[in-house]
């Protein structure tokens, strides 16, 4: 998001004993179990990997000790790994930001001649970043579920706030540590109940509020 989104391991693995019989009997133990992601989760993971692209409108909102940002965002997706955002409003309006897959994105201004005057950043350049460190890519939803992949700790599952009228499950990750996840204690992930879509994702620090990402205007491509 925004940072990555959350290990999405839950539980703690669980180890069992197998006792044989007879003279040569040994105690033999199974490999830790892999915990099953939450339903949403999975649903989401099912969902995403009949796409091969996506747009959607993302607003962001961050905090940064006394610092806030927000941008709203036309962005659009494609697998494996590239991302078109047009920044609609914050400081970066009127700019869009092209990422290819690799260390750097192309920015430009504005349309027409305007656009031919270009500028390569590198991919975590302050300058198309969100104040607590996001680069664009973060925003998609491949790297909410590679996120989810990295990030030990916990994950639990619960009803979701309805969000513009649509129902939703919140998937909450607890990190094992707030060190290995961007200084979040707590992330949670609110998804749509008849898409299996992330629509909302918040981030916090202790008790507050330091990241916002709701997704609108959802097209997916099959």
């Amino acid at each position: 998001m925004l940072r990555k989104l959350a290990p999405l391991i839950c539980g703690s693995a669980a180890l069992s004993l197998l006792s044989l019989s007879g003279a040569s009997a040994q105690a033999q133990t199974t490999p830790p179990a892999v915990p099953a992601d939450p339903p949403a989760w999975s649903a989401f993971k099912q969902t995403w990997e009949g796409v091969s692209a996506y747009s959607a409108t993302v607003a962001v909102y961050e905090r940064e000790g006394t610092q806030v940002q927000s941008w709203v965002l036309d962005y659009t997706f494609r697998k494996p790994s590239s991302a078109t955002v047009h920044f609609t409003t914050g400081a970066n309006a009127g700019a869009t930001v092209v990422w290819s897959g690799g260390d750097t994105v192309v920015a430009r201004r504005g349309s027409g001649l305007m656009a031919l005057f270009r500028r390569t950043f590198s991919l975590h350049d302050p300058a198309v970043t969100t104040i607590r460190g996001s680069s664009i890519e973060q925003l998609s939803f491949a790297s909410l579920l590679a996120h989810s992949q990295a990030t030990p700790g916990t994950l639990s599952q619960e009803a979701g706030p309805a969000i513009v009228d649509i129902p939703t499950a919140s998937v909450t990750l607890v990190p094992s540590s707030s060190s290995i996840d961007a200084g979040l204690t707590r992330e949670i992930v609110d998804i749509s109940a008849p898409t299996n879509l992330p629509l909302r994702v918040l981030a916090y620090e202790g008790d507050t509020l330091v990241r916002q990402v709701d997704f609108s205007n959802i097209k997916l491509q099959p």
